[in-house]
C-alpha cells in the first residue's frame, strides 16, 4: 500500500528537497523534502522486498489527481537514490502535463512582481517538443525526443501531439510496445505517465503495457465509487497499491478494502 502525506512526518531528520530540470536549464521542478521522504520510504520498501518492477504505470480514476507530478517525483527519487537509469514516458495524449509540471516554480519575489505586472504580461508559452507520438509515426527519432536532465541516468520522453482519431491506434499498436521494450533494454526503470482510467478506454490498453501500476487518489476529493470503478477496470494489470496525494491522515479503511491483500 502506498501513501503520500502532504504534511510533515514524525521523522527527526527532514529529507532534503530534490530538483529535476532539463539539461539546458529551460524547464525545472522542485519537490519538497516531505514529499520526497514519503516516496523514498515507499520505493525503498519495494526495492528491499524486490517488488519494484522495471516498468511501472501511474494513473488515476479522474483527471487532475496529480499523476504526472508523482511520476516525476518518483523518477527523480529513484535516479538520485539508486543511480540507476530511469526514463519517464508520458503516454497521456488527452491531457499531457509533463512540460507544464516542469515549468520553473515561482519564488515569493517573482510572485510579487507578477502581481505588480501589467495585465498584458504573461508567462512565456511552454515549448512544443516532439515526443512519443512523433516517434511512433516515424516523424522523429528516439534520440531527438529524449530530454536529458540534471541526473546522468534520468531521461524524459514527452507525449507529443496526437489527434483524437490517432490515439486508439497509437495506444494499441505494436509500435508502442516495441518502443517500450527497447527503452527497457537501455533503462533500469521505465515509468509510464498514463491518462485517467475513466476518461478514456485507451488507458486500459496503455496500462496493460506496464508490469504493474499504482493508482493515484487525491485524498478527500476523489469519490470512492470512482476509485472502485477504476480499479475494477484495471483488473487485468497487477496493482502495486494506491498513492494518496495531499493526504493529511492515515490511509482510510475503504482504500485498504479496495486493494487485494496478499
Amino acid at each position: 500500500m502506498f501513501g503520500w502525506l502532504k504534511n510533515k512526518t514524525n521523522t527527526t531528520v527532514a529529507d532534503p528537497p530534490l530538483v529535476i530540470e532539463t539539461a539546458d536549464g529551460a524547464l525545472r521542478r522542485a519537490f519538497a523534502g516531505e514529499q520526497i521522504g514519503q516516496l523514498r520510504r515507499m520505493l525503498t520498501d519495494l526495492l528491499v522486498g524486490q517488488r519494484l518492477p522495471n516498468r511501472i504505470g501511474f494513473t488515476s480514476a479522474l483527471r487532475n489527481e496529480g499523476v504526472t507530478c508523482i511520476t516525476l517525483a518518483s523518477a527523480v527519487t529513484l535516479a538520485h537514490d539508486t543511480g540507476k537509469r530511469v526514463c519517464v514516458v508520458e503516454l497521456n495524449w488527452v491531457a499531457p502535463g509533463m512540460l507544464a509540471n516542469l515549468r520553473p516554480l515561482a519564488t515569493p519575489e517573482v510572485k510579487s512582481k507578477r502581481k505588480a505586472a501589467q495585465p498584458e504580461e504573461v508567462a512565456p508559452p511552454l515549448p512544443v517538443l516532439p515526443g512519443v507520438a512523433d516517434v511512433l509515426r516515424g516523424q522523429a527519432t528516439l534520440d531527438e525526443t529524449l530530454l536529458a536532465t540534471n541526473y546522468a541516468g534520468l531521461r524524459l520522453l514527452p507525449a507529443g501531439v496526437a489527434a483524437l482519431e490517432q490515439r486508439p491506434l497509437l495506444a494499441r499498436g505494436t509500435e508502442l510496445r516495441n518502443l517500450l521494450d527497447h527503452l527497457n533494454t537501455h533503462f533500469d526503470y521505465v515509468l509510464l505517465d498514463l491518462p485517467a482510467v475513466l476518461e478514456t478506454s485507451d488507458t486500459l490498453a496503455l496500462a496493460a503495457l506496464a508490469t504493474a501500476y499504482a493508482m493515484v487518489v487525491r485524498h478527500g476529493v476523489t469519490p470512492v465509487t470512482e476509485v472502485r470503478r477504476a480499479l475494477n477496470d484495471l483488473q487485468h494489470v497487477p496493482v502495486l497499491g494506491v498513492i494518496l496525494n495531499q493526504a493529511h491522515i492515515a490511509t482510510p479503511r475503504w482504500i485498504h478494502r479496495l486493494i487485494p491483500q496478499e
